[in-house]
């Protein structure tokens, strides 16, 4: 990738391809009367609405709730209405912009409040809360009564736009007897071919989804959007035998695809004088727009990690996934997990400072250690190094002299020092059965090809693959490779989300290449002389250790096997141990294994004119074990980097359910100068889940960096902005409210 040698879905497109552009809506909530469609050209080659599919006309996640192409009503700017397939993309959008489309307004609800309370406007016919959850544990009441302060506080945050460098695209090919072939930008291609064979009303076995190399995703990439690409490219590809190809713009991205939640979270927390948490009382309403695509998903997290990671014996936490009419929110990195933290890691600063003590010392007398119980009653093993991630950090910032001395500091450049906490749950815990498939094949030449259905879009998790089969099969990684996933020839894997790619899939690629590997024993002890025990297979040569000073290279031994017929194929399944909650009261045990980390924020806070400018992060993560430490400390400082642009400047901005700015020039992410120096640490404490004791770490280092800096920020000006991002403004306007 870094080289540029990788060919992007759009870069595939067969020459002959029709072009595809889509009908959006340009009304956020209102009855279709009427589709005035002109008299198609030449160059027009069919024009396909919800009339057109032959099977079933839904594109969602979780709630069947979402159409493909709507067909009597649009509940956000993001519908679509139709697809124009055409020999170039000019002929296409010009035909799509002659289409005019009659609509009966309906009322809009864009504020989830509002959405809740108003019950005659309904965006969906089952009402406008689509999911509601809660959290029972000890008797919060009692709790209170125990407790010497009580904070009340009220957070929020925003849209957030996945931003990744390449927009969607894919584009289908028709092949005999009503078979498809898709290939796109992706991170899930066997849900994606469950999707459009509902779609086409088709066995599964007429499509075929190939991953192409995806240029990010961060989870948007995994909802609805890529089924979006997906079917309507295999409705043209088949209505026309021709291929057909669907490139998305910039604004058309940011507009169609999912973005991250925003959360308004009031906590009521108590604490006695000595610093020990008493209660904690929690709402939680996600604005999950037009869609609930996998905001039940995302509220269920957010619901389980809504303290932080610390003891509180008695908890009360509502929930709710609320339809408005913005453009949908689903997944995104982090998962309901930012949200969360962010809240949480504020109370708790106000907290210590209300008792008069340390940010850090107050954290320390709740945090969660091996033997405590979380939110959910789930009682912690051995594998909890929070304690250790912040002795790090706390050690590595300077914590306790730049505590002291900055805040003496009265100037227009104030300097200030932050921290916040995080737990994250590993993999799909609750979501679902938790499964994963690989497979391994040895050929003559003594290649090893690892095939799997995760997909790769920038993480770099799958090479941990490959070096989980490298190590346990004693080859090189030169040796390896590794396919891209296709649902034609690779294993289903489950979804690649979750920060699951190592932790499941690294546990069925383990036990594949440990079947392998007993095989190559079996037959070089043999040749050996030896009892198979005794064979180690290192650097592509088998010695038998303690018995006969012979030895046979790998790709000898790997003939000598397939000349006796021994296979040298072998796919495994990995399934996790499931997962037991209380719907109820959400007590029980919903994920195997957390990751657990601290992040210390350092800035300098331009008092004129509001500006931040963040000075240095410090991170200390409980990786469970370092399998790839690169590829960890990049997944680390990418985090960081996106939790920035969250705490500080991102905001897809929608009014009356139009996206205001969906252009990268108008909506901002960090830059490499705006990234500050970014200090890592792995802490290693083995899970009981992931292959070694791995734990997930593509999205626990988003959680944290954002609360750290608005503590940071608390302690240089002395005013806390509770609603993201801090920019300047809300920043100007908080310190003359002080003033006042």
């Amino acid at each position: 990738m870094v080289l540029g040698n990788s060919k992007y879905a759009a870069d595939m497109i067969p020459e002959d391809a029709l072009r595809l552009k889509v009908l959006r809506s340009s009304m956020p909530h209102a009855i279709i009367k009427k589709v005035h469609v002109p008299k198609r050209t030449r160059r027009i080659k069919a024009f396909v609405t919800a009339k057109g599919i032959p099977g079933i006309n839904v594109s969602s996640c979780i709630i069947p709730d979402r159409p493909l192409l709507a067909k009597d009503k649009v509940r956000c700017m993001a519908d679509i209405l139709g697809v124009a397939a055409a020999e170039d993309i000019d002929a296409a959008t010009d035909f799509i912009d002659s289409i005019e489309v009659q609509y009966e307004a309906l009322p809009i609800l864009t504020n989830p409040f509002e959405s809740m309370k108003n019950d005659t406007v309904k965006i969906h016919e089952d009402g406008n809360v689509a999911r509601y959850l809660k959290l029972r544990k000890g008797d919060v009441e009692r709790g209170f009564q125990q407790a010497d302060v009580v904070v009340s506080e009220t957070y929020s945050t925003q849209f957030q736009e996945a931003a990744f460098l390449e927009p969607e695209a894919g584009f289908a090919v028709p092949a005999s007897h009503g078979s498809v072939t898709i290939v796109g930008s992706m991170q899930n291609p066997f849900y994606v071919r469950s999707a459009v064979a509902r779609i086409l009303g088709v066995h599964e076995d007429k499509v075929r989804v190939i991953q192409a190399f995806t240029g990010g995703a961060f989870g948007a990439k995994s909802d609805e959007v890529a089924m979006d690409i997906a079917g309507l490219t295999a409705l043209v590809a088949l209505r026309t035998r021709r291929p057909a190809a669907l490139v998305y713009s910039r604004e058309e991205s940011m507009i169609l695809h999912s973005k991250r939640h925003p959360f308004t979270m009031k906590h009521k927390t108590g604490v006695t004088k000595a610093g020990k948490l008493t209660a904690a009382e929690i709402e939680l309403v996600a604005d999950t727009g037009a869609y609930a695509s996998n905001g039940p998903l995302v509220l269920l997290r957010a619901l389980f990690h809504a303290t932080g990671p610390y003891v509180v014996p008695n908890v009360k936490t509502d929930a709710y996934c609320v339809y408005t009419n913005n453009t949908t929110a689903g997944s995104l990195r982090g998962f309901g997990g930012p949200q969360a933290h962010f809240a949480a890691e504020c109370q708790m600063d106000i907290l210590a400072e209300k008792l008069g003590l340390d940010p850090i010392d107050f954290r320390l007398k709740n945090i969660l250690r091996p033997g405590t119980a979380t939110a959910t009653g789930q009682i912690l093993d051995s594998s909890v190094g929070l304690e250790e991630c912040i002795a790090k950090v706390r050690d590595a910032s300077e914590w306790n002299r730049k505590r002291s001395v900055w805040k003496e500091d009265c100037g227009r450049m104030r300097r200030g020092i932050g921290i916040a906490l995080l737990y994250h749950g590993n993999s799909i815990g609750p979501e679902g059965v938790d499964r994963s498939s690989a497979s391994i094949t040895i050929d003559r030449r003594g290649h090893v090809t690892l095939r799997i259905g995760l997909a790769e879009y920038g993480t770099g998790a799958r090479s941990g693959l490959a070096q989980i089969a490298a190590e346990i099969l004693g080859v090189a990684l030169s040796q390896i490779t590794l396919e891209i996933p296709d649902t034609l020839t690779s294993p289903d894997s489950g979804g690649t989300f979750a920060s699951r790619t190592v932790v499941m899939g690294g546990n069925a690629m383990k036990k594949a290449a440990t079947v392998l590997r007993d095989k190559l024993r079996q037959a070089a002890a043999e040749f050996l002389q030896c009892d198979p025990s005794m064979v180690e297979i290192r650097e592509g040569i088998a010695r038998c250790y303690g018995g006969s000073p012979r030895e046979i290279a790998f790709r000898d031994l790997v003939k000598s096997c397939l000349r006796k017929g021994i296979t040298l194929s072998e796919t495994a399944e990995f399934t996790a141990a499931g997962v037991s909650f209380d719907e109820n009261t959400s007590q029980g045990t919903p994920y195997l294994q957390y990751t657990f980390g601290a992040v210390v924020a350092e800035v300098e806070v331009d008092t004129f004119l509001g500006t931040v400018t963040p000075l240095k992060l410090t991170t200390a993560y409980d990786v469970g074990k370092a399998v790839n430490p690169l590829s960890l400390e990049g997944q680390v400082e990418g985090g960081a980097a996106q939790a920035l642009g969250y705490a500080l400047m991102e905001e897809l901005v929608q009014k009356d359910g139009i996206v205001v700015n969906p252009s990268m020039g108008d909506y901002y992410v960090p830059t490499s100068l705006d990234v500050p120096e970014i200090e890592s640490f792995m802490v290693e404490r083995p899970g009981a889940l992931g292959p070694y004791g791995a734990k997930s770490m593509g999205e626990p280092p988003i959680d944290a960096p954002a609360p750290a800096l608005i503590n940071a920020i608390a302690h240089a000006v002395g005013v806390r902005i509770k609603s993201l991002p801090a920019t300047a403004e809300k920043i100007i306007s908080a310190l003359e409210q002080a003033k006042s």
